[in-house]
């Protein structure tokens, strides 16, 4: 049976980026968390999603810290859950024990106890709550289980502060229950040694040797029950390519249009169709042959896009540093449009494919009055057509002061690329009246339909400016209706949908911003990236999903759910370190769906390069959620480049 492995990462010290002096991003919020690793053929163990977290502890907000209080899960057990039959509800799955800290220090909150989940594929967890061990609150660690048949229930075994081995008994893992001494004891189980284990690979670096992984313990687990761990957890790889026959009737036409796409299959079962360069001799041949089978060869067309890509910065004089922060294109009046983070100047670029606006002239649209530093003009704009009209979302900073910075929008009574077209931006607000966080700053707003219904999404952030140093809450991801003749103007009363609560959206900087839209290819299922963790740290940004369904009231938090574990990070793609803020939009010449994105590369030197825009196709996997690491080397095995169609004539 395949075998798998609990594990988590030491997360001691911070993360080594001296680009950005002063700003401090402790290891433990991203490694100390819930990994796991496969038993390959080749008797190697392999981390899922790229050696990083699928289960965080979950930060609070009620211990007087309007940051909140970020906590780390470590020691983590996993034990196949029993099927009993008792007066107890018969369970099937997973229950994994754990203990949550504070960062590297004790639980503020639950000293002295382990955190128990339940999962039924180990994909999805569902906390059940705290299990006190040590009635004095001393801490404890590495926690055990085993099932006992005869006394239904299950022996429980940790390390306790000052205490030594300690065994427990609980029925239901709530409580324990007394033990009388005469008890007899089952063995206790073991956690894995790793020199015992066998070699602990990513790809082909060797890692548990060097002391970098925490070991828990190991189970089996069935075909099925690995096949959907990989599912969502693997890498998502082009394995074959199926080219359906074609029958046609003598004097239809034949042309490369009358031929199949390639269907790719994808390591996960998905699949994804490709144009393909068929052979137009082969083509005339069969045209001309009369009845009978021909056999036509093609190559697969693959549009790739390097990263970074070169970017056209005409005679900007504001700009500090050759870099682009929040790239969004999009496709409006026939035309796609580039948009981003600015300085002082508002830019848009014009082009007939979304990869050439990066080498499209910059198109200045409006100057924002600065008075302090100048990269601080405008942030994040997004272009979006409501009822015919372009608009444009995007931020204005009074005087270059950041802990002003205000969502605003931009009509335009014409084409984008014509300048005279704009009108002057317009302060986004609330139902009474007043500006969107008069206390802090509003930015990254994005706008969608569904249902008939206009909504706005952005970032919006408290900050106590009158402290020293000044105090930022968390920044966290809101939602409103809007009137779409003026979508500057909120209809509902702001409702908060995710604040940063694990420690991938919470490593060096609290926050949740960039929400962008993106609907599955049915339609039936909304999913909304955002970007979280760092903005000063560029390397160790995310993107993180929310999800929902059309024609749900999208301005009650319980009709969205965020998944607990980011899905593109700096281990995804090498080389491309804080991936984030992307937006999606159609590419018209393959029918795909791209991601335009920001990520920082890095020089020989390991130093920073600042932020860069990137372009990468959107797969969709096969558990129905969209895949951000589909690379050109993922998407097309090159050996399976070439193909073949049986056009069969009558």
């Amino acid at each position: 049976m395949p075998k798998l492995l609990c594990y988590t990462l030491p997360g001691k010290g911070t993360y080594p980026d001296d680009n950005y002096p002063g700003c401090i991003a402790y290891n433990c919020d991203w490694e100390q968390s819930l990994h796991l690793a496969v038993l390959g053929a080749d008797g190697r163990f392999r981390p899922m999603r790229n050696n990083t977290g699928i289960l965080f502890a979950e930060a609070t907000y009620d211990e007087g810290n309007v940051r909140g209080v970020t906590k780390t899960l470590v020691d983590p057990f996993l034990l196949r859950e029993p099927c009993r039959d008792s007066h107890l509800a018969p369970r099937s799955g997973f229950v994994l024990v754990c203990v949550r800290r504070n960062q590297n220090a004790p639980d503020s909150e639950h000293r002295g106890c382990v955190m128990v989940y339940r999962s039924r594929n180990l994909v999805h967890y569902e906390m059940q709550g705290f299990l006190e061990l040590s009635a004095q609150g001393r801490e404890v660690s590495e926690p055990m289980l085993k099932w006992d048949d005869e006394q239904q229930g299950y022996w429980i075994w940790w390390t306790e502060e000052k205490g030594g081995r300690c065994c427990g008994f609980s029925r239901d893992l709530m409580t324990l229950e007394h033990i009388p001494d005469d008890t007899v004891r089952p063995g206790c189980p073991e956690r894995t040694d790793p020199d015992r284990l066998g070699i602990f690979f990513e790809g082909e670096k060797e890692l548990h040797q060097s002391g970098s992984i925490i070991m828990g313990n190991v189970i089996e687990i069935t075909d099925e029950e690995e096949k959907e761990l990989l599912s969502y957890f693997g890498e998502i790889r082009h394995v074959k390519c199926v080219v359906p026959d074609v029958t046609i009737h003598i004097g239809e036409e034949l042309n490369e249009k009358s031929l199949p796409r390639a269907v790719c299959v994808y390591s996960d079962g998905s699949v994804h169709e490709k144009q393909v360069a068929w052979n137009t001799e082969a083509i005339r041949a069969a045209q001309k042959g009369g009845p009978g089978r021909y056999e036509i060869g093609g190559t697969i067309r693959q549009k790739t896009w390097t990263f970074p890509i070169p970017i056209n910065f005409g005679q900007d004089p504001t700009l500090e540093f050759r870099g682009m922060s929040d790239p969004c294109v999009s496709l409006c009046r026939g035309k796609y449009i580039l948009s981003s983070s600015g300085t002082q100047d508002i830019h848009l670029r014009v082009a007939e494919t979304p990869e050439g606006t990066f080498a499209a002239e910059p198109i200045t649209i409006w100057r924002v009055a600065l008075e302090g530093q100048k990269r601080h003009g405008t942030w994040a704009a997004e272009l979006h057509e409501i009822d015919g009209i372009p608009y444009l979302f995007t931020t204005v900073c009074p005087g270059g002061d950041w802990t002003k910075v205000k969502a605003c929008i931009l009509r335009c009574h014409g084409d984008p690329w014509d300048t005279d077209a704009w009108e002057a931006p317009v302060f986004c607000r609330k139902m009474d009246g007043s500006i969107l966080q008069e206390q802090g700053i509003s930015l990254d707003m994005t706008y969608f339909r569904d249902a008939g219904r206009d909504y706005v999404m952005w970032s919006d952030r408290i900050i106590h400016a009158e402290t020293d140093p000044i105090l930022p809450e968390p920044a966290c991801i809101y939602i409103a209706t809007v009137d779409p003749a003026a979508p500057w103007q909120l209809t509902s009363e702001p409702v908060c949908l995710a604040r940063p609560a694990f420690g991938w959206d919470r490593y060096e900087t609290e926050v949740d911003e960039g929400p962008y839209l993106l609907r599955s290819p049915n339609g039936e299922d909304l999913y909304v990236t955002i970007s979280g963790s760092s903005t000063n740290l560029g390397d160790i940004y995310n993107v993180g999903l929310m999800q929902s369904k059309t024609g749900r009231d999208l301005l009650d938090p319980a009709a969205w759910t965020l998944l607990p574990y980011p899905l593109l990070t700096k281990e995804s793609v090498e080389g491309e370190y804080g991936p984030g803020h992307n937006n999606f939009v159609l590419d018209r010449d393959t029918g795909d769906i791209l991601m335009v994105y920001h990520a920082v590369p890095h020089d020989e030197a390991g130093r920073t390069l600042y932020r860069q825009p990137g372009i990468r196709r959107l797969h969709w996997a096969k558990t129905g959620l969209p895949y951000l690491e589909m690379t050109p080397e993922r998407d097309l095995n090159p050996a399976l480049r070439d193909v073949r169609v049986q056009v069969i004539v009558q």
